[in-house]
């Protein structure tokens, strides 16, 4: 990450070139390649609004996520804590509605309703992608999460054809922040954030505090995780640095496996 961040000093551009799709989801999303500033990554979509196209030269500004991240240069990292679309999770037992109220509160109003929040805990289900399980429910729900979460009101509601039902992801994803967002925890949750990138484009405008137009925004995701698991099922914590340079997932967006995803 240290390459990309000297070359993306004072808010210079880098190059972002789109290579192949690898898979593609049912939902709308999937896996790709790319480069970023020459390296080859797999980078995954938080923005359904938007489409990007394979076998394209784009040029991108880049934000290395933290737990004190500038976010100007993001799509979303404008947008007030009271201008996303609300979240309602399900439960089927009354514990699991309990869950779900309170999970509920901490996106809409609470500590998860915040920009910064949102693009940690995206980060965080970007983790949990399975490149080898292609096109499996499992990485259908992280897509609709992850959609989820960055969804201005401004936007409408993330797309869904497939009705997938994505309570489990969110839910994990609110008890991952509690968890590390923690005096005991921040130089953990530091260290696995300072691996992932947000790639977004340079030339989109902002408007009530999102960014509009251009291409379809990503998220850059490490070639190892090293992690352990956590209460509440499917929580992981960091437990060493990621490796270096690797291979990353650009995700795509919407439609069939073409040379354009994207645009609802």
């Amino acid at each position: 990450m240290s390459v990309i961040l000297a070359l993306n000093a004072n808010g210079a551009t880098v190059p972002f070139d789109t290579l192949n799709y690898n898979f593609q989801l049912g939902a709308g999303g999937g896996g790709s390649q790319a480069t970023l500033s020459g390296a080859t990554w797999e980078v995954f979509s938080d923005d359904f609004a938007n489409k990007i196209g394979a076998h394209n030269d784009y040029s991108a500004v880049t934000t290395t996520l933290s737990t004190n991240a500038n976010l100007d240069d993001t799509r979303f990292g404008e947008v007030s804590s009271s201008a996303w679309t609300a979240i309602t999770l399900t439960g089927g037992s009354k514990t699991a509605k309990q869950t779900a109220k309170q999970d509920d509160k901490f996106f809409n109003n609470g500590a998860g309703s915040s920009g910064l929040a949102r693009y940690e805990m995206a980060a965080y289900l970007v983790s949990l992608y399975n490149v080898a399980q292609g096109n499996g429910l499992s990485n259908e729900s992280l897509q609709e999460a992850i959609w989820t979460l960055m969804d201005p009101k401004t936007e409408g509601r993330a797309p869904n054809p497939n009705r997938v039902d994505a309570t489990v992801d969110l839910e994990n994803a609110a008890n991952w922040y509690s968890t590390m967002n923690t005096a005991a925890n921040l130089g953990a949750l530091n260290a696995f954030l300072a691996n992932y990138e947000v790639v977004s484009d340079p030339n989109m405008k902002f408007k009530r505090g999102l960014g509009v137009g251009g291409f379809e925004e990503q998220i850059v995701d490490p070639p190892a995780r090293c992690a352990v698991p956590e209460p509440r099922g499917g929580i992981w914590m960091l437990t060493g640095l990621f490796a270096a340079l690797g291979a990353f997932q650009l995700q795509r967006h919407r439609g069939a496996l073409s040379s354009v995803h994207g645009a609802r």
